[in-house]
């Protein structure tokens, strides 16, 4: 039977599309000069991607959907933790343009080979090969809140160097444990701890 639409819409994929929404809403807030709400809706929609592959696994899917939900994730993730954070940081002057695009490569190619290479062994195994993209929707609010402590040359050099060393993770051929468990409780709570500072330090300044 024809579709009128094409994709597959569940609970799932609607978090994951509500995550890309929230990363771009980042951008726009960071073209605004709003770092601290920017940063938050960054947060935000990490965790939207750390709960839809949850609820992705206990609906009912086709094949056929479980594909588009794979691919749909990928994509989304170029958005929201790949592009989103080096223009955040690049529009904010707390990175170059040299860094961010070092930075987008690595993203872009970790999910690629991600997706053509390891993806069906990744989903069963334990471990991730290399950082997920997804963690720095969570280390990057964590390190920009060093604005709040030093002046923006120390801000500069500490974010440039986050970069690097996610860069160089992306595509590092070593295992990184999945959360599980308790981390579903840990990552959240951290990220609420998170969101309260820029609450406290003004959101919508």
């Amino acid at each position: 039977m024809n579709k009128l639409i094409i994709g597959y819409y569940n609970v799932a994929n609607l978090i994951t599309l509500s995550g890309g929404i929230l990363s771009l809403l980042a951008i726009i807030c960071a073209l605004k000069g709003n770092l601290n709400l920017s940063m938050t809706l960054l947060i935000i929609a990490g965790l939207c991607d750390l709960f839809d592959g949850l609820v992705a696994r206990k609906i009912k899917r086709t094949d056929e959907s479980k594909a588009f939900g794979v691919q749909l994730d990928s994509l989304v993730d170029v958005l929201s933790f790949v592009v989103a954070p080096a223009l955040i940081m690049h529009v904010a002057g707390f990175l170059n343009f040299f860094l961010a695009c070092i930075y987008v490569v690595f993203g872009i190619v970790r999910l690629a080979y991600f997706n053509s290479v390891t993806a069906n062994s990744e989903h069963k195994s334990k471990y991730y090969i290399g950082c997920p993209v997804t963690y720095m929707s969570l280390v990057l609010p964590l390190i920009y809140l060093s604005s709040f402590i030093f002046d923006k040359g120390a801000t500069v050099i500490i974010i440039s160097a986050t970069f690097i060393v996610m860069s160089i993770l992306f595509v590092l051929n070593i295992k990184i444990p999945k959360p599980t468990g308790v981390f579903y409780a840990v990552f959240p709570l951290l990220a609420v701890v998170v969101i309260a500072v820029y609450i406290f330090n003004g959101v919508a300044v």
